[in-house]
């Protein structure tokens, strides 16, 4: 960088300051890029995001509706083939305990699948760039 008439070279110091500025801001930006990726990407499906939310009220109101049906026919064939006067309370102790069954089983065997890892391509690429960068300031080559 040759020398401007009037100023005087700038020295390692400003050098390194002004390295250390374009690090920062490289890091900066680095991190901020995917939370506007993330951003654009919730702006861009926010009306399907509603659509997919109206639409689980309505599961579950068809899951409420299937329940109280079960609970419904288990209190039928109570009547019939056990001879209850009045047999819902029996069918929903039934009902209930099939379904906290059926919630215990799927719940155990998602828990047993999850994998629980960070984001690893980005850790690795962050690692990289920290490598590259102590390389390039240190003045070894970046292999």
């Amino acid at each position: 960088m040759p020398a401007v008439p009037g100023y005087a070279a700038p020295g390692y110091r400003t050098l390194l300051g002004r390295v250390r500025a374009n690090v920062r801001a490289y890091i900066r930006k680095q991190l901020e890029l995917p939370r506007q990726e993330i951003a654009e990407i919730v702006r861009a499906n926010l009306r399907a995001a509603i659509w997919f939310g109206v639409a689980a009220a309505f599961g579950l109101a068809f899951l409420i509706a299937v329940v109280v049906l079960v609970i419904a026919l288990i209190g039928l064939a109570l009547r019939a083939l056990a001879g209850l006067d009045d047999p819902l309370w029996a069918a929903a102790l039934i009902a209930m305990l099939v379904f906290a069954v059926g919630a215990g089983v799927t719940g155990y065997v998602g828990f047993k699948k999850l994998e629980l890892r960070g984001p690893t391509r980005t850790i690795n690429s962050v690692k990289e760039t920290i490598r590259w960068a102590r390389a390039r300031l240190l003045g070894r080559s970046a292999s």
